[in-house]
């Protein structure tokens, strides 16, 4: 009967532990879990600002991609760039923390002489 006795105040210390620490560090454990959470989508947020920043690509620019696949950019955003396909005359959209892995080209203009 002294066991159980012994394990029950354990068990109570061991819960009230607990709850002091939750108490005095919740607000530290909730900023680590939401950092955490927001690092991918700030992370995705950066990428599309690094790529809106730059005057490299422009909306109705024609790019290849790959070398070989004819594309207009049709909009950009901050989470995604679609593309529009003249070979497929299809739609191509990419998130932008993606755009970096993909071979884009673009033509320089051409002078008038």
């Amino acid at each position: 009967m002294s066991k159980i006795i012994k394990t029950i105040g354990m068990i109570e210390s061991v819960k009230e532990l607990i709850s002091q620490l939750i108490a005095e560090w919740g607000w530290a454990i909730a900023v680590a879990l939401l950092t955490i959470a927001m690092k991918d989508a700030l992370q995705k947020l950066w990428m599309g600002m690094q790529f809106l920043w730059g005057n490299d690509f422009n909306v109705d620019d024609i790019v290849y991609i790959n070398g070989n696949k004819k594309a207009r950019i049709v909009r950009q955003g901050i989470w995604k760039t679609t593309f529009y396909l003249y070979d497929h005359e299809r739609k191509f959209i990419i998130p932008n923390d993606r755009i970096w892995t993909l071979n884009i080209e673009k033509e320089l203009p051409k002078e008038n002489r």
